[in-house]
């Protein structure tokens, strides 16, 4: 009888059972698998409040330290890294401990804690943090930073800032810039005493309102 090249069937997999597919034809001989009626029972939940294993242990969170221990009971010591795992191309690294890089899995967590304490579930510190870092975390550490970041501004800035202040309360910014240009040509362009001049201005216009 001439071969089939595809079969269809139809059957139920339990949550957790395995499932594996294997190839080759079947032909039209060939008996089709038992139709199961009913599901396996699902596994019994872990007990409320303990997840993780059977026995209500759970495992701790703190970096490196991948022990399981009960929460219940007392307090288990482990040796633990204090900043994440960093993975960047090829090398693994804890942020906590940098001259120990390695390019295995297994090697990398074989290195060895820097900090002890207790295992707990929810380390302080960790709550709201990275659980590892990567490339982008590394650029942006050692982005270049300008020298001049904390310089004091130069007065064409200052005249900037002002601008828009006394436009955004409602003064009209075309206004603004004629007095401004008007009173560098008096002071032969120097945006300093500019600068200064609106700084006497303002001062006495402020403590006028305070009469």
């Amino acid at each position: 009888p001439p071969k089939k090249t595809a079969a269809v069937m139809e059957d139920f997999v339990a949550s957790g059972d395995d499932c594996y597919v294997l190839g080759g034809e079947i032909t039209a001989g060939d008996a089709a698998p038992p139709k199961k009626t009913a599901a396996s029972p699902a596994p019994a939940a872990a007990p409320a409040g303990k997840p993780g294993r059977a026995d209500g242990k759970v495992r701790c969170k703190r970096f490196g330290c991948q022990r399981f221990y009960d929460p219940d009971g007392a307090p288990q010591e482990c040796v633990h890294h204090t900043g994440p795992p960093i993975f960047h191309e090829t090398a693994k690294w804890w942020s906590c401990c940098p001259d120990r890089k390695a390019y295995d899995f297994e090697e990398f967590m074989k290195i060895t804690g820097c900090a002890k304490g207790v295992c707990s579930a929810n380390p302080e510190g960790q709550e709201s943090g990275k659980r590892f870092l990567g490339g982008t975390d590394l650029r942006a550490e050692n982005a270049p930073k300008r020298l001049d970041a904390d310089a004091p501004k130069e007065p064409r800035h200052k005249l900037a800032d002002l601008r828009q202040g006394l436009e955004s309360v409602g003064v009209d910014s075309a206004l603004f810039d004629q007095v401004w240009g008007q009173m560098a040509a008096k002071n032969n362009g120097d945006l300093a005493a500019v600068v200064d001049r609106f700084r006497d201005h303002l001062t006495e216009s402020l403590q006028s309102l305070t009469k």
